[in-house]
């Protein structure tokens, strides 16, 4: 049989087979469809982990599904999106299981500092700088940051001339932080201050250095402390150099 006539010989049996594939890959994806689809992969049940300062309510208006929902019309990214516009939202995660079940895991921002909204009122701000709250006539003890633009609308964040000092907030470690009473940025200079809650005075000077600076202040006042010295003005804006001084 000459090589013409095995390729047409061929031929129907090819299409054939061709065709009963196209046929079962139509039927396995209709068939997916439609059991993803089926009362049987339905929204089950939600659960919504890591909420502190958000509520169940808040989370539940973001959703955009609902148990009884089609399980495989969940769309993921989007309910994250959702999510996240929340001013306490730091991150998202969103999973589904073929039991029914969607998971939610939250991670919200956690309050750095306070940075002044309007008069007499302060808003509470992440350490990357974005506004948690409206501003609060009663906040809580938190490092009043100023000599920066106010802070605007919860879920913005703060303006550039901030950048300075959120390093300096990101930089220290809790319990060094939690010792502040207020952090300041001179606005001519760009140079940094601070006070803590012993009275004493922090000169940071400009923003250069500034995770040797840290170290060079907690070293400074382990010092002080073992020392039991009460010097007023801690200056380290020459980290290799810190200076004390009464007053």
């Amino acid at each position: 049989m000459s090589p013409r006539a095995r390729r047409a010989s061929l031929s129907p049996v090819i299409r054939k087979g061709v065709v009963g594939l196209t046929l079962t890959l139509v039927l396995l994806v209709g068939g997916f469809v439609a059991v993803g689809y089926s009362p049987f992969l339905n929204i089950e049940k939600i659960e919504v982990h890591g909420l502190h300062h958000l509520t169940l309510a808040e989370i539940e208006q973001r959703l955009g599904f609902e148990p009884g929902d089609p399980l495989l019309s969940l769309d993921q990214s989007a309910v994250r999106r959702r999510i996240e516009a929340l001013p306490r939202v730091q991150s998202v995660s969103v999973d589904r299981s073929w039991s029914g079940a969607v998971l939610i895991e939250i991670i919200e921002h956690q309050p750095a500092a306070l940075v002044m909204s309007e008069p007499e009122q302060w808003a509470l701000i992440a350490s990357d700088g974005r506004v948690l709250t409206h501003g609060l006539t009663s906040p809580p003890d938190l490092p009043r940051i100023s000599g920066i633009r106010a802070a605007g609308t919860p879920g913005s964040y703060l303006s550039a001339d901030s950048s300075s000092l959120l390093s300096l907030l990101r930089t220290m470690p809790p319990g060094l932080l939690e010792r502040f009473v207020s952090l300041r940025r001179e606005p001519a200079t760009g140079d940094l201050s601070g006070s803590l809650d012993s009275a004493q005075e922090v000169i940071f000077g400009d923003e250069e250095q500034i995770p040797a600076k840290v170290v060079a202040l907690s070293a400074l006042l382990s010092y002080l402390e073992e020392q039991m010295r009460t010097d007023r003005v801690l200056d380290v804006s020459v980290p290799e150099r810190p200076v004390v001084s009464p007053s």
